[in-house]
């Protein structure tokens, strides 16, 4: 019998798997540009209906990908092959015939859903978005069915490991981080509750030099505080992009960090890529919706710096102690809560990792001397690292003693960390699902102790995520919730141990099929999640697009004085406000600025020193005008409007309700006294603008 043929020389020895996925991954993205390029040019340019247009571009890219497989992809194995090139042609074709199934079908369901969930009869740019989801779904598929079948060889059929169950968790963890971004994207006014005033305050300072006006209103505040890290961004893509824009890239950079920083965090190989999955639930929690842009990009970091040093389990050269410090560094510049964070995370996995050692060594004192003597350095190594961000924070902490603290009742703590709160953020049925999570994550726990205790008492590396976990829910329970003029600290501190606990989770010894069962749980829960949000945020969306309508009668560079008397937003059917536990347009006045220019005087973040600007003594508006922040943001805001030096007052949500109130009524009066309207939103009448009268019509 003759023998099978073998490769030749210019077909070269057989890749590894994992570089031959990469290779079919790489031919796939061509092949989407191919798809897409199609897709556009016969429903975007051609007019033709999009399911045809959809099907005939899924050919198109068919046959593009043979090509470049063939040639690239599985060019070890064309000598080797059961069929010739034609063949292998028809094989791909029949491979890729169930994965088009499925990319349509897909397409099919995310287009219906899209459109449901966008009000359009027609898809519009949302086309794109349907055919990637397709795409990400028949691409397992396709590489498995192209291992087997299309360039399967002949004399060994089998025996490359397909290694399938490597690949899913990949293409999952893809999946999740595409969905969770393009959200972002689907709504015009993304709704957050501080995220104007990043960009306002940001654009003030950049214009400042060439503005007298904001020269009056705004003292420059660059120095070695906090909350720096995001300006910073911004400050780059204002000149470059529109500020709407560099919002959205902003939120889409956290929205891609932070999965990867947990992965980082995570085993390597496919157990970590499925305990990658345990993040996705937390990516959009109450911190994100309220514009805590530097806190959530601190968050991301202080798990990325973890996982880099429990990575080098840590032993710190020169490069590694160099990096580690850039990133307690931007730590700081982040926020000082995500600083703290980091450290308890590394100390606690580390003096739980020498806890172990400990006990391992108890035999021997010399051993126990090198054990002790070995930590002792890599603690010294990390206080060396983050030193320097610890006591800027100090300092810090140390100037602002006098600010207001605030303090949670215990029992409402512990029922609000019981049903996972930090997660809630813009929708009440958050709270079940949030509720939900937690026994999910309840479950797991006593599962993964139960399947240990079956194996006796052992104590792991990885129990150091616990370790932190306890030492964030201390925190929880004994930082005031208001401190060093910021506020919400229980918040990002329930966050920090509900993560930990899940990397706990991740990180642990449970089963492989255990493990695959939980974080489906997790994924499916973060899938409902942003449903949940999503069509809270196209509702929001239209409101903040109603409020900033009232730009159309404001001239450029004027004074704003902003008042929210609904910031929730107003009631629905049920009588309960929109946007639960965020105020979108308490700053939403920002985006006016951020067009228009000029002054909101209830920039909140120029009422601190914590920010680019902030405003000077003598002019402070909260002081001037309100007396405090609780009295110009409160519900209805409390103000004397002889004292603003306004061009218009802005009233957003007026409501008999909350004009019987004292400091509604007393607004209305002085409205009507000295101001005269000028404006009313359609078509529900929420935004009202209203300027001085001519001081002789005043008379």
């Amino acid at each position: 019998m003759m023998a099978s043929p073998r490769p030749g020389p210019a077909d070269g020895p057989a890749p590894r798997l994992g570089a031959r996925a990469a290779r079919f991954a790489a031919v796939g993205l061509s092949g989407v540009a191919v798809n897409l390029g199609i897709l556009h040019l016969l429903a975007g340019v051609l007019g033709v209906r999009e399911i045809l247009s959809s099907a005939l571009a899924i050919e198109g890219s068919i046959l593009w990908n043979f090509l470049l497989h063939d040639a690239v992809t599985f060019r070890d194995r064309r000598g080797l092959a059961r069929a010739g090139r034609g063949g292998r042609l028809v094989r791909y074709h029949a491979v890729s015939a169930v994965g088009a199934a499925v990319q349509l079908g897909t397409f099919v369901l995310a287009a219906l859903a899209l459109s449901r969930a966008s009000g359009r009869t027609d898809l519009g740019g949302f086309r794109y978005a349907a055919q990637a989801a397709g795409i990400a779904a028949a691409f397992v598929w396709s590489f498995g069915g192209s291992m087997r079948f299309a360039w399967a060889t002949g004399d060994v059929p089998a025996r490359e490991p397909l290694a399938l169950a490597a690949i899913l968790p990949r293409v999952l963890f893809a999946v999740l981080l595409v969905l969770h971004a393009v959200p972002i994207w689907l709504v015009h006014w993304f709704p957050t509750q501080d995220g104007p005033l990043h960009v306002e305050n940001v654009l003030a300072l950049l214009g400042r030099d060439g503005s007298p006006l904001l020269q009056h209103w705004y003292l420059p505040n660059v120095g070695a505080q906090p909350n720096w890290l995001t300006q910073i961004f911004f400050a780059g893509l204002l000149p470059v992009v529109s500020p709407l824009v560099a919002e959205k890239v902003v939120l889409t950079g956290y929205t891609v960090l932070f999965p990867l920083a947990f992965r980082a965090a995570m085993p390597r190989g496919t157990r970590g890529w499925w305990a990658a999955l345990l993040a996705f639930p937390f990516v959009h929690a109450f911190p994100f919706h309220m514009g805590f842009w530097n806190f959530t990009y601190g968050f991301a970091l202080a798990f990325l710096a973890a996982g880099f040093y429990l990575r080098a389990r840590g032993r710190l050269g020169p490069a590694r102690f160099a990096v580690l410090a850039v990133l307690s560094v931007l730590l700081y510049l982040a926020h000082m809560v995500a600083l703290a964070g980091a450290v308890v995370v590394m100390a606690g996995v580390l003096g739980w990792r020498a806890r172990l050692s400990w006990r391992r060594a108890r035999p021997s004192p010399a051993r126990r001397a090198r054990v002790a003597r070995g930590y002792l350095l890599r603690a010294a190594a990390l206080a060396a690292t983050v030193g320097p961000g610890i006591a800027l924070a100090l300092v810090w902490i140390a100037n602002h003693r006098g600010h207001t603290a605030m303090r949670i009742p215990f029992l409402e703590l512990a029922a609000k960390l019981g049903v996972g709160y930090a997660l809630v953020s813009i929708d009440r049925r958050e709270l079940y699902l949030s509720a939900m999570l937690m026994l999910a994550m309840f479950v797991a726990f006593v599962h993964l102790l139960l399947a240990r205790s079956g194996r006796g008492p052992r104590r792991y590396a990885h129990d150091g995520w616990l370790v932190a976990a306890a030492a964030f829910a201390l925190l929880y329970f004994a930082v005031p919730d208001v401190v060093a003029a910021g506020a919400h600290v229980s918040d990002r501190f329930a966050w920090f141990a509900m993560v930990s606990c899940a990397a706990w989770i991740g990180a642990g010894t449970a089963p492989a099929a255990s493990l695959r069962r939980i974080t489906a749980a997790f994924a499916v829960l973060a899938v409902a999640a942003l449903g949940v949000r999503f069509q809270k945020q196209r509702e929001l969306s239209d409101l903040v697009e109603e409020y900033v309508s009232a730009k159309s009668v404001i001239e450029e560079g004027r004074v704003m004085l902003p008042l929210a008397l609904s910031p929730h937003g107003p009631r629905d059917d049920a009588g309960l406000r929109i946007g639960y536990r965020v105020k979108p347009f308490l700053h939403a006045t920002g985006w006016i600025v951020a067009e228009k220019g000029g002054v909101d005087l209830k920039n909140s973040q120029a009422n601190t020193d914590q920010c680019p600007v902030r405003f000077p003594p003598d002019r402070n508006p909260f002081k001037t005008i309100a007396g405090s922040l609780g009295r110009m943001e409160g519900m209805p805001p409390c103000v004397d409007l002889s004292a603003a030096t306004a061009d218009y007052v802005l009233v957003w949500g007026a409501t008999r309700e909350e004009l019987r109130t004292p400091c509604g009524g007393a607004l209305e009066a002085a409205l009507a006294r000295g101001y005269e309207p000028i404006f009313l939103s359609e078509p529900r009448g929420l935004i009202e603008v209203w300027r001085p009268r001519p001081r002789t019509a005043q008379r």
